[in-house]
């Protein structure tokens, strides 16, 4: 169920009709690059584990939205090989690989040693010849040290792998706060905040997690201090308490009211001692605050046009424009880490709810065409170029501004409302 619907259940307010979508039309261009193609052949050392390490690679290089494995059947040796000899290069070059990997993992005592070698395939330039070395039960560490170094040192990009993504995971009956590492990694339930959570969100330097609960029956808003798990109550006014959003400061957060009647956002001070600021002033439902890495912009999605769209408020003078026009249903707006950009969900032609990019000026609007069965909540990756979102099967995905990979980052189902963190350290 979509979190905007959930939402308007619990406040008995309906969005008109969503029947008569506008069709859309995909008119941004690639943002991006070509992905490069790697050719990494089977991992060296114990079998089993070699495997496990070579498929965690294997997943992350598609994740990281820059690289694309190619098919080993493909390969003139398919290994396991943990060393790329010079003399091998054109065997690489003949099937189209702009990098070559190779590697061997051993295990020592309660230790793993990941042997990790890349060559630049046309230069044979060695991107990277390093020994990363984890414990035996997180190798995954090592693999992502691995796939950043590689993002770095080859084609320039930020690291995404030392983020995490927290999410509402439904177990039985019970929605509890997940986290994980980016790629589905050292998941773990953080217990403490009830039964039945919504709406989790980062604050800037994550550090906290804002959620809401209905610990008390009611759905008020806590926060979560990462470190030491302690759980404050920050907001509990009669009615709602929902879609927390931190600003960039991390001493504010802007959220949804409806202590005063109709569902409003309002800003509100972490210290406490303060009242609510109200932001927003409509007969209609405002709900979904984002607000822009410089803290000048508030995007939200309002029914104040008739049905659910995405509008932008200057903070400074609150003067509000409306973002999106295309379509009958938008929602869920959240700034890029960049701020030159807004993802939404968007109730496409198909008659399904996609993901949407549109420019903060309400141009080149584009919508990615993700699972194909439903996707929401999306959320960027810390350097901006990557989008996370749920599925209506439960799971996590990951893919590009080109929509030309998808790559599913948890297996299990139950996963909602995903929230990408900043880089953590």
């Amino acid at each position: 169920m979509k979190k905007i619907l959930s939402l308007m259940i619990v406040l008995a307010v309906v969005f008109p009709s969503v029947l008569g979508a506008q069709r859309v039309h995909i008119d941004i261009e690639a943002r991006g690059f070509k992905r490069m193609k790697v050719a990494m052949p089977a991992f060296a050392g114990p079998k089993e584990l070699a495997d496990s390490v070579w498929s965690q690679c294997a997943k992350d290089l598609e994740i990281t939205g820059a690289f694309s494995l190619l098919d080993p059947k493909g390969y003139i040796n398919p290994g396991p090989i943990s060393f790329i000899e010079p003399g091998t290069l054109k065997d690489w070059a003949l099937i189209g690989a702009d990098y070559a990997v190779a590697a061997r993992v051993e295990r020592q005592g309660a230790q793993v040693n990941l042997a990790v070698q890349a060559v630049e395939v046309s230069t044979a330039r060695a991107v990277l010849n390093t020994v990363y070395t984890t414990k035996a039960d997180s190798v995954h560490r090592g693999v992502h040290a691995f796939m950043d170094a590689l993002m770095q040192k080859a084609l320039g990009l930020e690291p995404i792998f030392s983020s995490k993504i927290v999410a509402v995971q439904k177990v039985s009956k019970k929605k509890q706060l997940y986290t994980m590492w980016c790629d589905g990694t050292g998941g773990a339930a953080i217990k403490g905040g009830g039964d039945l959570v919504l709406n989790p969100a980062w604050s800037f330097d994550g550090k906290k997690i804002a959620f809401v609960s209905y610990w008390k029956n009611n759905p008020d808003l806590y926060i979560l201090d990462v470190r030491t798990y302690k759980v404050e109550l920050f907001s509990s006014h009669k009615g709602i308490n929902v879609t927390p959003c931190f600003d960039p400061t991390g001493t504010r957060i802007a959220y949804t009211l409806s202590k005063d009647g109709d569902p409003e956002i309002y800003i509100a001070p972490l210290g406490g001692g303060t009242a609510p600021e109200r932001l927003t002033r409509s007969w209609a439902t405002d709900i979904s605050p984002s607000i822009s890495p410089d803290g000048r912009k508030l995007a939200f999605c309002s029914s104040r046009a008739g049905t659910p769209q995405i509008y932008v408020m200057d903070l400074v003078t609150k003067k509000v424009e409306r973002l999106t026009f295309q379509g009958s249903y938008n929602s869920e707006p959240v700034f890029s880490p960049k701020g030159d950009m807004i993802a939404f969900i968007h109730l496409a032609e198909d008659r399904r709810f996609h993901i949407a990019l549109i420019k903060t000026d309400g141009t080149r609007m584009k919508v990615l065409p993700g699972t194909g069965r439903g996707d929401e909540s999306p959320t960027f990756s810390p350097d901006g170029r990557l989008v996370a979102f749920s599925s209506s099967d439960g799971n996590i995905y990951v893919t590009d501004f080109m929509g030309t990979s998808v790559v599913r980052v948890t297996d299990t189902g139950g996963f909602t409302e995903p929230c990408w963190s900043p880089l953590m350290e």
